[in-house]
């Protein structure tokens, strides 16, 4: 069976899929350009395939590291379903690209001069926010000395620390780490996926002078404040937006759709929020569901509106209306 998976992984990076989706008495599928489709003539894995194949699973979830398998390290998160054994395979990059090299826009560049507050990269899942996020740290570290804290706990992409100076004595979970590293005066958190507990902690650090980078799951800046303030408590609800008005300083978001040409892979689309005195106070106030018309009347500062983006991919043929119509918030915008 284990030649049957590794089949599988073999045709998942020949077709430049984002994963492999293996659950057992079920057939295969991948996932591509954040579409999940059926591996063509895949038949159904039997019961043990994945345990016989991976060596151990403990407990019902999880996630690790494995491989080398067909020369590419693999990120697997496994889990139990009523069927049996299931997993998602994602390969991983040998090292992070150059952050100027993404084809991002050039808005993204003004982030580069940031000494301090919280940057918060995001997308819905395999959009690539964790490696335009890691490719952000890498180059801060290469800019100059920085004394630099790795938090983030997945590693599924190297940091390119270049000459920054990086902590690693600190012990103890994410808010304690982030604790530790304020007192000994860290430049630069990396935290990887945002996780509830540590709101308070990295809107603490930001605010305290360093620069803290994060990745969080959302479709849209909208989403994304959302998400940061759905983690603090009820009485916590209000310092928290005050300390997140006072923080933030951009949030990227980026979702990748199918290209239009025949195998020419996926297309980023971007939306980019700076924090404004105008962004800050509707953050502060509760109003922040009024974003992305600040956000699309403010595009000489370097802001973007998803919507928008969408509407220039569609205009440039780099991806059909259909497949823009599916995330676009205002249809008229592709018209």
């Amino acid at each position: 069976m284990a030649s049957e998976i590794e089949s599988l992984l073999e045709y998942a990076l020949n077709i430049g899929a984002s994963d492999l989706i293996v659950t057992e008495g079920a057939p295969s599928a991948v996932r591509f350009a954040g579409r999940v489709c059926a591996i063509p003539d895949s038949t159904a894995l039997p019961f043990g395939s994945l345990l016989e194949f991976l060596g151990s699973l403990d407990g019902e979830s999880g996630t690790f590291v494995g491989g080398p398998w067909k020369n590419s390290r693999w990120r697997v998160k496994y889990f139990r379903e009523a069927l049996g054994n299931a997993a998602i395979f994602r390969p991983l990059m040998a090292e992070c690209p150059e952050f100027t090299t993404l084809g991002a826009p050039a808005a993204l560049d003004n982030l580069l001069g940031l000494s301090s507050g919280l940057v918060v990269f995001a997308g819905p899942a395999c959009s690539g926010k964790t490696v335009t996020a890691t490719s952000y740290v890498s180059a801060m570290c290469s800019s100059g000395i920085l004394r630099f804290c790795d938090l983030d706990a997945g590693h599924e992409l190297p940091v390119k620390t270049g000459e920054s100076l990086t902590l690693v004595n600190t012990v103890g979970s994410a808010s304690e780490k982030l604790e530790q590293g304020l007192r000994s005066g860290t430049d630069l958190f990396w935290v990887g996926d945002f996780e509830g507990p540590t709101l308070i902690p990295v809107l603490r650090a930001a605010e305290a002078g360093a620069l803290v980078v994060m990745n969080v799951t959302a479709g849209n800046a909208v989403g994304v404040v959302d998400a940061l303030l759905s983690a603090a408590s009820s009485e916590n609800r209000d310092l928290v937006r005050t300390m997140l008005a006072a923080a933030l300083k951009a949030v990227v978001v980026q979702r990748l759709l199918p290209a239009a040409a025949e195998g020419g892979g996926a297309v980023a689309a971007w939306e980019i929020l700076f924090n404004t005195q105008n962004v800050a106070s509707h953050i502060r106030s509760g109003d922040h569901f009024k974003l992305p018309s600040i956000i699309a009347a403010s595009a000489s500062e370097g802001m973007l509106l998803m919507d928008d983006s969408l509407a220039e991919l569609v205009r440039s043929s780099y991806v059909t209306p259909e497949e823009a119509g599916r995330y676009v918030s205002n249809p008229a915008r592709l018209a």
